[in-house]
């Protein structure tokens, strides 16, 4: 990251990050979810097994880079799900999250002259995510706050409704407060999510990983799903971006 972005992310507490996937890769998720679901549409879904371009989407050299920032040598991958919506999906629109909650894992600190983060969440849009059109809310800069008891209606003028273009990145810290409200467009909301913990924390049960070593592709790969650990661990070898 450029010193533009570790300002915007240090700012909001997200940050978006554009055309990341090609269009031609974007259309090629799409069709092997589509072929996946066989005409269902549910709400939370697993892709991470349905083909090799998954795996390597979790260790896109341009993302890597990013959390090497964010999170430092030491990351590994938490879990992963995608979501979907359209306007007739049923939604409690909420807000939660924060700093320090679940057991004071949401973590956001700058100390040593680098920030020190807890789960972090890469969310790739499949498909255009226009103004108004709802899904995900956040307030923007609640990373940082002081009053943990209180969260803002959906509705507030504190939170915002990130709009971006399908292949486009959204990175953002679990400290943010962040939620859903209900999807208004006529056209569906697809959303991939990876998030990534540093080497030493899970969120998740790190044992859910197992399923997928046998379709890692190389080192790299394989040390992203390696259970979290601190002592002999090594730092991941980063790829050229």
């Amino acid at each position: 990251m450029n010193e533009e972005e570790i300002y915007e992310f240090d700012l909001n507490g997200y940050i978006i990050l554009r055309n990341l996937i090609p269009p031609a890769d974007v259309a090629r998720m799409n069709e092997i979810l589509d072929q996946d679901q066989a005409g269902d549409f549910p709400h939370s879904f697993q892709f991470l097994k349905l083909d090799p371009m998954f795996m390597d989407l979790m260790a896109h050299p341009r993302t890597l880079k990013v959390m090497r920032t964010i999170i430092g040598d030491w990351l590994r991958l938490d879990h992963s799900y995608g979501l979907q919506m359209t306007n007739q999906t049923e939604v409690r629109e909420n807000l939660h999250g924060g700093l320090r909650t679940d057991q004071g894992e949401h973590q956001y600190q700058w100390a040593f002259n680098q920030m020190w983060n807890g789960l972090i969440v890469i969310m790739y849009a499949l498909e255009d995510i226009n103004p108004g059109d709802g899904g995900l809310i956040c307030v923007p800069g609640s990373h940082k706050s002081n009053l943990n008891t209180y969260k803002p209606s959906v509705d507030s003028h504190l939170v915002a409704n990130p709009s971006f273009k399908a292949g486009d990145m959204l990175i953002f810290t679990e400290a943010l407060v962040h939620g859903t409200i209900r999807w208004k467009s006529t056209k569906r909301r697809r959303a991939l999510l990876y998030k990534y913990s540093p080497g030493y924390s899970t969120w998740g049960k790190s044992a859910q990983l197992d399923q997928y070593l046998d379709l890692a592709q190389n080192d790299l790969q394989r040390d992203l799903l390696r259970p979290p650990y601190v002592g002999q661990r090594t730092p991941l070898d980063f790829p050229e971006a």
